[in-house]
């Protein structure tokens, strides 16, 4: 006889271990990855940045202006709202890489808007693309991230969209680009051809198919290694993250890690209720009625059902995992029924107990376990 219960049992008891560790093994080379966004604004002093917990394979800074100006002594020009200075932040870098976690600057964001002179510098250097370069090396980052959040699909955004790939690529200068891809940016629509997602275009919300219009040009892809979705911020009536990650993934080549993003409750927009597993989703906005497509989902809103169903499922990359928006959410969350929704420190731990799974000889990581 077959049973899930005990499998979920197992899960409870794997994240009650690990509450009470000290350190999770997250950093082998075959770990599947789980990224942090960590926002500068957020805290009083860089001495946090070190406590971030060892679930992480990578954290990144948020955010730096596009326009970016570093004079090597302050934050003034770049954008970043940390209090403390940034001999400080250095310090608390290097800690965090050894216990092996990558941390990687985040440039643009929903605020940082202004990227023609970045995006001009694609094919030559200047000054944006130099200074972020000097930042890199002087902080000891491993790379760079993309958040071009701009708000279009016409020829001057994708143009713009690509060079600033470009640039960011050359101040990486050979270390890792990430890039943060919009919600429903490989979902199809009329501009892209709707082939790819069944002959029907998703629900347009201004950005749609964006990420499937720039990636046309499949160069870029060469000078990525790791792409997270921001799979949220879309509601539970007309949106799923799997669906969204799944069209990501076939279009998105198989060496390039792909992330399934997370937010806390609330989220930026909208009544969702992420939860941790999937027994939790029992309020409003905790369960996902249909995708962007139309299609009936009734499902979870929950980590859980989020990594099974999409990273998970798919052999394309071992390394694909999950990614949060943000490691310091942790205020005012709401409840989800009896509980609260789930926080920042519970989905890492719940993300790194499923992601490491399938590396765990026990069968107490198995699907299905037999009941003698």
């Amino acid at each position: 006889m077959k049973t899930r219960g005990l499998h979920r049992c197992v899960l409870q008891a794997s994240l009650a271990a690990l509450l009470l560790s000290t350190a999770v093994a997250a950093h082998a080379g075959d770990s599947r990855a789980l990224v942090g966004y960590y926002p500068s604004w957020f805290e009083a002093t860089a001495a946090k940045l070190s406590a971030t917990p060892t679930g992480y394979t990578h954290v990144i800074l948020a955010f730096a202006k596009p326009d970016f100006a570093w004079n090597g002594k302050t934050w003034s020009g770049t954008g970043l709202q940390f209090a403390s200075s940034p001999d400080a932040l250095k310090k608390q870098i290097a800690a965090l890489q050894a216990r092996g976690t990558k941390v990687v600057l985040a440039v643009g964001g929903a605020t940082y808007l202004n990227w023609a002179p970045l995006a001009a510098e694609a094919d030559k250097p200047g000054k944006n693309t130099a200074a972020l370069a000097r930042f890199v090396s002087d902080m000891g980052l491993d790379g760079i991230d993309v958040d071009y959040e701009t708000d279009g699909t016409g020829l001057k955004q994708i143009a713009e969209y690509r060079g600033a790939i470009r640039a960011l690529s050359n101040a990486a200068r050979g270390k890792m680009l990430s890039l943060a891809a919009w919600s429903t940016g490989a979902d199809c629509t009329k501009a892209t051809g709707t082939a790819p997602c069944g002959g029907k275009s998703g629900v347009w919300d201004g950005r749609t198919g964006r990420e499937r219009l720039v990636f046309a040009d499949n160069s870029l892809f060469a000078r990525l290694s790791m792409i997270n979705v921001m799979s949220y911020d879309a509601g539970v009536d007309e949106f799923d993250p799997v669906k969204a990650w799944s069209l990501y993934r076939a279009l998105v080549p198989s060496t390039i890690t792909l992330n399934i993003g997370f937010e806390t409750a609330p989220e930026g927009w909208g009544p969702a209720r992420l939860v941790a597993t999937d027994d939790k989703a029992v309020c409003p906005g905790a369960r996902i009625k249909a995708d962007q497509f139309g299609n009936p989902v009734n499902k979870p809103y929950s980590v859980e059902r989020a990594l099974k169903d999409g990273p998970l499922s798919n052999a394309a990359n071992p390394q694909d995992g999950a990614m949060l928006w943000h490691i310091l959410k942790d205020q005012k969350l709401p409840r989800c029924g009896h509980p609260v929704v789930v926080s920042p420190r519970e989905l890492e731990l719940t993300a790194r107990v499923l992601l490491d799974r399938q590396r765990s000889a026990s069968p107490a990581f198995s699907e299905d376990t037999d009941d003698h």
